[in-house]
């Protein structure tokens, strides 16, 4: 919906990147979190075509404190409240076929502090501004690779897993935020061609960001706690 407003983070680059150039084509505007400011010629890029002031980058590191607490009280200053807030930032930090023996388990711990940690510090940083918000959001960007009951390999080992809890706190947060009237969902954008998802992925950013804003766009209270697929369709979908 036109005047829209929306934080997303990792949005400097892939889908946090084409999501956000999306939205502010569509008349949202956009607060791009981006842990490194120096890197967002892609977000100047995209703020310079789409209508003037509708992108506003904010660094925000979603793994420290005073980072995400700054980022909050820098878009208070701007806006009463945020609409939509998608906790879109994440990491690979895996090759992703190593054995259980091979695989370094500091790799656990960075996936989990971004993945995890990191979605429960930014939507608790940004609750005041959600509260005042007339219908808030939540979208935690999740994956298919954090289904439980369609694990069928060994591949994966610290992604999948920290996205498996991932969808588990979007079950908490849904239940705890519901009566406070934010909806929270966790969404998967599809394979896609991003540098988690590989050249032979057969998305496009854009072709994920563009089903992606609509879902986002057309979200009820109905939806709290679910896991949708890029549609917004339930049923393609499994914990």
């Amino acid at each position: 919906m036109e005047g829209t407003t929306v934080m997303i983070t990792g949005a400097s680059r892939g889908i946090g990147l084409a999501l956000a150039s999306e939205l502010a084509r569509r008349g949202w505007r956009v607060m791009a979190g981006v842990r490194d400011p120096a890197g967002v010629h892609g977000l100047l890029a995209a703020a310079q075509s789409a209508a003037p002031g509708s992108i506003e980058i904010i660094p925000l590191d979603v793994c420290c404190d005073r980072s995400v607490r700054s980022a909050a009280e820098e878009t208070a200053r701007q806006w009463r409240a945020i609409d939509v807030l998608v906790n879109n930032a994440g990491v690979f930090p895996e090759e992703g076929n190593e054995t259980l023996e091979e695989l370094p388990l500091e790799c656990f711990a960075e996936a989990f502090a971004v993945n995890v940690v990191g979605v429960a510090r930014v939507t608790r940083a940004f609750l005041p501004l959600l509260t005042a918000a007339p219908y808030p959001r939540v979208v935690n960007m999740s994956s298919r690779a954090g289904s439980v009951s369609q694990k069928e390999d060994s591949r994966y080992y610290c992604y999948s897993v920290s996205k498996a809890a991932l969808n588990m706190l979007t079950r908490a947060m849904a239940a705890e935020l519901r009566p406070r009237g934010i909806t929270v969902v966790a969404i998967s954008p599809g394979w896609v061609k991003t540098e988690i998802g590989g050249p032979k992925a057969p998305l496009t950013v854009a072709e994920s960001a563009l089903s992606l804003a609509t879902t986002i766009d057309r979200m009820k209270p109905g939806d709290a706690g679910q896991f949708l697929d890029r549609h917004g369709n339930r049923e393609n979908t499994a914990w």
